[in-house]
């Protein structure tokens, strides 16, 4: 899970660099977009201050909130980091915004891939869940039936 987690980080990280590279000579088609090319600049600088610096997430969260910013605040509550609930606030904020999904939006396209890997691990969780209480359940059996064997093993001997 955590090498899972790791190579999520390292690809949103290089996605975000891909997109610096392309964002600059489309700066001119901002105006249909609902994130601009200054905008994604200064969102992804955070993004990676809130990876970087875990003691800064909480004053970085809490300025976008104040600022009423969802796209950030959907952006910095969708990191691998966040909890099962902030996934999911996060994805009512990104529901909340009308992004444009063509190739001269990158800042619309960035969260639009955001967006789509927070549906991902909202599953991901999901599924360890399952898992866990499955392994749960056989560890209460494995136990069970450990139990069973000490007590035929116990009247073996005293007969």
């Amino acid at each position: 899970m955590i090498k899972l987690l790791s190579t999520l980080i390292i690809l949103l990280l290089l996605q975000g660099c891909q997109l610096q590279n392309v964002a600059h000579p489309l700066s001119s088609s901002k105006s249909a977009c609902e994130i601009g090319t200054q905008a994604l600049f200064r969102m992804q600088d955070i993004e990676k201050r809130f990876l970087a610096s875990p003691e800064k997430r909480s004053s970085l969260l809490k300025n976008a909130i104040d600022n009423k910013d969802r796209s950030l605040i959907a952006l910095l509550m969708s990191t691998p980091f966040s909890s099962t609930e902030q996934l999911q606030q996060a994805k009512r904020h990104y529901a909340k915004l009308k992004l444009n999904s063509k190739n001269n939006c990158p800042g619309d396209q960035y969260l639009s891939l955001r967006n789509q890997q927070t549906s991902a691990l909202l599953w991901l969780r999901a599924e360890q869940e399952k898992l866990e209480s499955k392994n749960q359940a056989l560890q209460i059996q494995i136990d069970a039936l450990t139990q069973i064997e000490s007590d035929l093993n116990q009247q073996r001997e005293d007969n």
